[in-house]
């Protein structure tokens, strides 16, 4: 590891283009225009510096055969938990995997049977849904209440009668994309509800040490759980690949990694297991101040929209970088459409993360201070069409 020194400038415009990038080179093909992208969760910003200079300092040996490096990132990311989130797994219960969305896939592979029933709570980041219908599996939905200032909450009923049908629950905690990060007393009641019951729960944690409120690991509480994150996107190296299950039952442990034996999702690249343990041991001040540029942006969104767009509801997340706008008052989903395109806003479109998403956007504000300006500014531009 080099001794660099992460020199912090969020506010720096950084070109995009041209970098093979799915966010801004591919947006043009997905809304049929030229657009700001603000919509697929990776950051504007710079990865830190100490990650930049492993990745650099990895490069100069000229040989890029398979890695024998896993041991090492494995108990970086024990040690970061341990840091972040004040839990220590034992070390066999951590293991690689090449991604989350895989390893969400084999997850249902390896605890549920074809036709058995899955439950998920909408509207929810989209692979939820189809790990479950590609795999030929039963989506059970116990869609999440909001209040009227937009805060979601988990929906009791459905689930008690859910639980008693379902041998599994894909959980997103933190929640994307309605911002939520699950509080302790939450968590114990839906394990205790999933353990009576006997059904797994699957933890997809990657947003968690974005949180702005105290996270809780879920396996911390429940060890009959699946916990699955990367260094993705707490330090944008989401285009590496790479991340971990941690799983301390021995039980589950067995049945999900043979599935990923037989996935071939066990083992990950050279540069993503560089990256990931270079940012869980000197990642910590970058990432903070990263929490305080974001915690930031998300004021100054509500300070925009109490302003100029006092009808768009907005509850500001508790996590992370994505704003979940309820853009009701303007139309329907196919006119917020064109009008977004007209304008030259790329935002994710509500209906895109299930029931409960019709009538909403979803807004990346992990931009710099002027980029996220222009994108709100032309937010203001399509709602007043």
């Amino acid at each position: 590891m080099s001794a660099a020194q992460d020199s912090v400038d969020f506010d720096r415009v950084i070109p995009r283009r041209g970098t093979g990038s799915l966010k801004w080179d591919a947006a043009a093909e997905r809304f049929g225009a030229e657009v700001l992208p603000m919509w697929v969760a990776d950051m504007d910003f710079a990865a830190p510096d100490a990650v930049l200079a492993d990745l650099q300092e990895r490069l100069q040996h000229p040989v890029f055969g398979y890695p024998g490096n896993e041991g090492s990132m494995l108990q970086a990311a024990a040690d970061w938990l341990a840091k972040r989130h004040n839990w220590r797994p034992e070390s066999d219960a951590v293991a690689c995997i090449s991604g989350v969305v895989p390893a969400l896939y084999a997850a249902v592979r390896a605890f549920t049977r074809p036709g058995e029933a899955i439950i998920v709570m909408p509207p929810i980041y989209p692979p939820f849904i189809t790990a479950v219908e590609d795999n030929g599996r039963k989506l059970l939905l116990a869609p999440l209440i909001a209040d009227d200032t937009g805060h979601y909450r988990m929906n009791w009923d459905a689930l008690e009668i859910a639980v008693r049908q379902a041998k599994l629950l894909l959980l997103c905690s933190p929640h994307n994309p309605v911002g939520r990060v699950w509080t302790a007393e939450e968590l114990q009641r839906l394990g205790t509800l999933c353990t009576d019951a006997g059904c797994v729960v699957v933890s997809d944690e990657i947003h968690a040490d974005l949180s702005q409120h105290p996270h809780y690991p879920f396996p911390s509480r429940f060890p009959r759980s699946i916990l699955l994150s990367p260094a993705g996107k707490s330090f944008n190296l989401a285009g590496l690949g790479g991340g971990i299950s941690v799983i301390p039952n021995a039980g589950l442990r067995h049945a999900f990694l043979n599935e990923i034996q037989r996935s071939q999702i066990q083992h990950t690249n050279l540069f993503a297991l560089t990256a990931m343990t270079s940012a869980w041991r000197y990642g910590t001040k970058w990432q903070a101040a990263l929490r305080q540029y974001l915690s930031n942006n998300a004021r100054f969104i509500a300070d925009f929209l109490a302003v100029k767009l006092p009808e768009v509801g907005y509850h500001p997340p508790e996590f992370g970088y994505l704003a979940w706008l309820d853009v009701h008052p303007y139309g329907a989903d196919a006119v917020l459409a064109r009008r977004l395109l007209q304008a030259g806003l790329g935002l994710n479109p509500g209906p895109s993360f299930g029931p409960g998403g019709e009538g909403f956007v979803r807004l990346n504000f992990a931009a710099p201070r002027s980029v996220l300006e222009e994108g709100l500014d032309r937010l203001r531009q399509a709602l007043h069409r």
